[in-house]
């Protein structure tokens, strides 16, 4: 699993970390804006005082591409798992990291759910974007026809790994009228691939309440207010009304936040920066909160 560190200007001794997931055929490079530097989750991040791991998923980015049949999100649970129990070390970063935060998005989502169930004691937070435990049935179906095998791209995979059809990405991930042309551009130029078994395997594991409910970190669960995919079945039109639908998923300590005119791609949105300054700020009161606990 390949990923990118990233580290605060000036950092302190006992800097906390996200590690960051990307959703289906998306890679580490969606944390960082797709090249676009003022779209940056990475950049705000470490401003704030974080340092960031943006991985990419097995099959995706620099990663390994074994066959696609093998790529399940619990498999990318284990390999998230594997890379956090580094980085808690040191082997990873230099510094042993006691605090530890986990972001996914979308199908990332789904496997970062799996990983803080399977392993409670990896993550001291979790946040979730594009997520949501209820799904339509239609989108569902949507965003399978919405694909195809990336190797008619002249990808050399074999059919199981799938990317987007050209020119679909807008409708997919992004709200209507609200998103800058640049970052459609950059969207379709830097798209990646998704294994045809990792959306079955993550929908069934990752949106589990069984699953969810074993999760003890605290949740951030944040979607865009125009999600085509995370709100379709459930109500995104405040962050009061997404923690009503979601609230008896989890028994661990759940914040909502819904980013108004945003789709699902919730980084890149044009105003994604106020989603990201939410979180930081979040995570520096519950790893404060889980530091005091502690001691």
């Amino acid at each position: 699993m390949h990923a990118t560190l990233c580290l605060p200007t000036s950092p302190a001794a006992d800097i906390p970390l996200q590690v960051l997931v990307s959703g289906g055929t998306y890679n580490r490079s969606y944390w960082s804006g797709l090249g676009l530097s003022s779209y940056s989750y990475v950049a705000r991040a470490t401003s704030a005082g974080f340092a960031t791991l943006a991985v990419d998923r097995i099959g995706t980015g620099a990663s390994s591409q074994p066959l696609s049949t093998l790529v399940t999100a619990s498999m990318q649970a284990d390999a998230l798992h594997q890379v956090i129990t580094r980085a808690r070390s040191g082997v990873l970063t230099g510094q042993k990291h006691a605090r530890v935060a986990l972001a996914g998005h979308s199908l990332g989502s789904m496997a970062a759910v799996i990983a803080a169930a399977r392993h409670p004691a990896d993550v001291d937070a979790l946040i979730l974007t594009g997520y949501s435990h209820r799904i339509a049935p239609g989108e569902l179906l949507a965003s399978l026809a919405s694909m195809y095998p990336a190797a008619l791209e002249g990808r050399p995979l074999d059919p199981g790994y799938l990317t987007t059809r050209p020119g679909i990405r807008s409708s997919l991930f992004h709200a209507s009228g609200e998103v800058d042309p640049a970052m459609l551009a950059a969207d379709e130029a830097r798209k990646d691939v998704a294994s045809a078994t990792e959306l079955p395997d993550g929908v069934l594991a990752g949106l589990s309440r069984d699953t969810s409910r074993r999760i003890t970190a605290p949740v951030l669960e944040a979607n865009g207010e125009k999600d085509s995919w995370a709100c379709t079945a459930v109500d995104c039109t405040s962050a009061e009304s997404l923690r009503a639908a979601e609230h008896d998923y989890f028994t661990a300590p759940l914040t909502t936040y819904v980013q108004p005119r945003s789709g699902h791609s919730l980084a890149l949105a044009r105003d994604g920066g106020a989603f990201t300054d939410f979180t930081s700020g979040w995570l520096h009161h519950v790893l404060a909160e889980t530091t005091r606990s502690r001691s």
